[in-house]
């Protein structure tokens, strides 16, 4: 019976390892993705000050996914060397079992020819005091000897058992001899990775004034594109504070008033938090995260971002997260390019860096409406970027912690 058990674990633990596989390995084919759109973003890229920059976070981002791939696999042939202990151990489990059935089956044998074989098993039945004891007597014999055949086919099914689980053992061996193979594989294309990084880095090192005048430029875009954005917001909550007809409601004192249906648009946005779809259309690089931090490479450069930037393909469009209505399309300064707001209540989605717009102030929009293609900058090598934000009132919201 503890055999049984011990062998019922065993199964259910190489379940629950394959399953486990088949979820690191999907976690390892969506990692693989990035890479391959990163490699095909930094192929887009020539080189300059503000190339090189774009270059850099691309290449950072590059290193930081390889390096995600192996944990990935690491954790791959951990799960693996679980599974084939667990297989040893059933196979340790399954040769004992056999063993202790192949005695008594040798010893039972042994006694069926010394004692119960020819002559003596007829003396056996035949010396008897009365009828009832000899029937009694020849049901031993033939229920003796069917325990025997018993036994003898049990034998068989514990080897084919045993067989079984050695050629899993061989598969699974084999598997991991493939990861492994994998891992080294990725090991050598991340030293790859790290040294152009390093290269990218020194020669960015090398256009430290030009760099620095890039770094401005952004900083000083990224400033007037939050005061513009700050601005339409708090024009729109001064127009809601005045406007008539509709009972209108703030959640916050001074905020944004709002009819009975644009309360219920905010709460549902907000009870979609971590639910809502990515806002753009295709494979996409984050290249930037929000709040203020520390450049990974670059020393004593620290950056901030009311949103998250993407990088993309050209061509790829920017759709709406959730369902709202256009409160303003507006020309980013500094750029050939748009910029759009949507309201959902009293909270904003902004989508900066738009070269073409498909909405007009008041249109109702959908979630995952296409509502413009992104900006391509064939000036800075073909850069495709959507600069993204969530904004409750004028509280720029981390925008990671929304998207699915």
């Amino acid at each position: 019976m503890i055999i049984l058990i011990l062998a019922l674990l065993l199964t259910g633990v190489g379940r629950m390892s394959g399953q486990k596989v088949k979820e690191l390995e999907s976690q390892r084919r969506a990692v693989l993705e990035e890479i391959e759109l990163t490699s095909q973003l930094l192929k887009e890229i020539r080189s300059s000050a503000n190339i090189s920059l774009n270059r850099l976070n691309l290449l950072s981002a590059q290193v930081q996914s390889r390096q995600k791939a192996i944990n990935l696999l690491n954790e791959e042939i951990a799960v693996i060397d679980k599974d084939m202990a667990a297989q040893r151990d059933e196979l340790t489990v399954l040769d004992n079992e056999l063993q202790n059935i192949r005695k008594k089956y040798a010893a039972s044998v042994n006694d069926m020819y010394t004692r119960h074989s020819g002559q003596y098993k007829w003396l056996f039945v035949l010396s008897t005091n009365n009828f009832a004891q000899m029937i009694r007597r020849m049901r031993y014999i033939r229920e003796y000897t069917d325990w025997q055949k018993q036994q003898g086919e049990l034998i068989l099914k514990k080897q084919e058992d045993i067989n079984l689980i050695q050629s899993q053992l061989e598969r699974t061996r084999a598997e991991k001899e493939t990861l492994m193979a994998t891992r080294q594989e990725e090991n050598n294309t991340l030293r790859r990775e790290e040294s152009s990084q390093k290269e990218e880095l020194q020669q960015l090192n090398k256009k430290r004034t030009a760099l620095q005048t890039e770094l401005n430029r952004q900083r000083t875009q990224a400033a007037n594109i939050n005061s513009q954005i700050e601005k339409f917001i708090t024009n729109e909550t001064a127009s809601s504070n005045k406007a008539t007809g509709a009972p209108r409601k703030a959640e916050t004192t001074g905020g944004y008033k709002m009819t009975n249906e644009e309360q219920k648009l905010s709460g549902d946005f907000a009870s979609n938090r971590g639910k809502l779809p990515f806002p753009i259309s295709g494979r996409y690089r984050i290249v930037r995260p929000f709040g203020e931090y520390q450049h990974p490479q670059l020393k004593n450069v620290r950056l901030k971002s009311s949103g998250i930037i993407f990088q993309t393909a050209a061509g790829a469009e920017a759709q709406a997260v959730f369902g709202g209505v256009v409160s303003r399309v507006f020309t980013v300064p500094g750029s050939n390019s748009y910029g759009v707001l949507i309201r959902h209540g009293n909270y904003v989605t902004a989508y900066i860096n738009l070269g073409e717009v498909y909405i007009k102030n008041g249109d109702k929009v959908s979630v995952s409406q296409k509502i413009g293609k992104i900006y391509t900058d064939k000036k800075n090598g073909n850069t495709t970027i959507l600069h993204f934000e969530i904004r409750k009132e004028r509280d720029a919201l981390n925008p990671e912690l929304w998207l699915r």
